[in-house]
């Protein structure tokens, strides 16, 4: 007489061995997109997979925990060294600690505004209660300028008003003012302007570079964000030879992950202001893709990350970036 229990174990196996090859497709799948993003050096289609890495994590943390449920002792292993390779990278964010904070330097805050924002009264007055030193709003049209102007107790210093995504205004509070030495416009790559400003704080200067890059859509725009991104680098090495510490803010179009923020972080000699504060997604607003961090505030090691926060969906597809830098605690000025 055949065995009922037989059969019924029969349905369990079977779906037992396609959780394994499940778990065995997203090991090998997230393997091989990491891989590729790891070589975003060499073309800019590879480079795209490394902006996910937070995700590489979860998919790693999953395929473990059911493979040690299905107690798939190879998959365990396979899932446990991708998870750790993943955690390598992603993990200093938050668990890295900033040197400590002295006296206060500046409070910063970047927005990429959107230029179709219909928000834009809502995002002015937030903008006014950070109570910031230099704002940076980032996709600014004639109607973005208009509503900036009436941005409280902030003047703008420098705008450049565009009909396309990459127009942009520099203000600073109005008792901040007295602090800047002088403004000034750079073209990284020609036709896209940057923003430049030079402070006086606690007798040293502070260069700061507002950047928009392209996004990487083709590789004609990822060259192209590319030698801005090169250029920044280049820029803060002038500014310390000059004396003046660099910061770098903007929509870079780049993740911490990716090849030529990497390479601007090295060749410029500058810390990423979200390293022990967490990986600050800033970039789709919106329930349905992952959100990645492609705006940015880097800064020379001279000083230090006190703060970092983003702030709240206020009609545009990024969130701003507000940044408090200080010098180290117990240095000289």
């Amino acid at each position: 007489m055949p065995d009922p229990s037989a059969s019924d174990s029969r349905p369990a196996r079977a779906s037992a061995r396609l959780l394994a090859g499940l778990v065995l497709v997203l090991v090998v799948g997230t393997c091989l997109f990491s891989l590729a993003g790891h070589l975003g050096g060499l073309d800019w289609r590879l480079d795209l997979a490394s902006h996910f890495r937070p995700w590489y994590v979860a998919a790693a943390a999953l395929a473990l925990v059911v493979a040690a449920a299905l107690r798939r002792r190879r998959l365990v292993i396979a899932a446990a060294i991708l998870l750790l390779a993943e955690l390598w990278q992603v993990a200093p964010f938050w668990l890295a600690r900033p040197p400590a904070a002295g006296v206060p330097a500046l409070r910063l805050v970047h927005f990429n505004g959107l230029s179709s924002n219909p928000r834009k009264p809502e995002a002015v007055a937030w903008l006014a209660d950070t109570a910031a030193d230099v704002v940076v709003v980032q996709e600014v049209d004639a109607g973005w300028a208009a509503a900036l102007a009436a941005l409280p107790d902030h003047v703008a210093l420098e705008s450049v008003p565009r009909a396309d995504n990459f127009g942009m205004t520099l203000l600073v509070r109005h008792v901040f003012r007295d602090r800047v030495v002088r403004t000034w416009r750079e073209e990284l790559v020609p036709g896209i302007p940057a923003l430049a400003a030079e402070l006086a704080l606690e007798g040293r200067r502070i260069a700061v570079l507002a950047v928009h890059t392209l996004p990487p859509v083709s590789r004609d725009y990822a060259e192209r964000r590319d030698a801005q991104l090169a250029r920044a680098a280049a820029w803060a090495g002038e500014q310390r030879d000059a004396g003046r510490v660099p910061v770098i803010v903007g929509d870079l179009n780049a993740s911490p992950f990716s090849a030529p923020l990497r390479r601007l972080l090295a060749d410029g000699g500058l810390v990423d202001s979200q390293r022990g504060f967490g990986l600050q997604a800033s970039w789709p607003v919106g329930p349905l893709l992952p959100r990645i961090a492609i705006d940015h505030c880097l800064h020379d090691p001279a000083l230090v990350t006190a703060a970092r926060a983003l702030g709240p969906a206020l009609g545009s597809d990024h969130l701003a970036v507000q940044v408090d830098l200080a010098w180290p605690a117990g240095q000289a000025h």
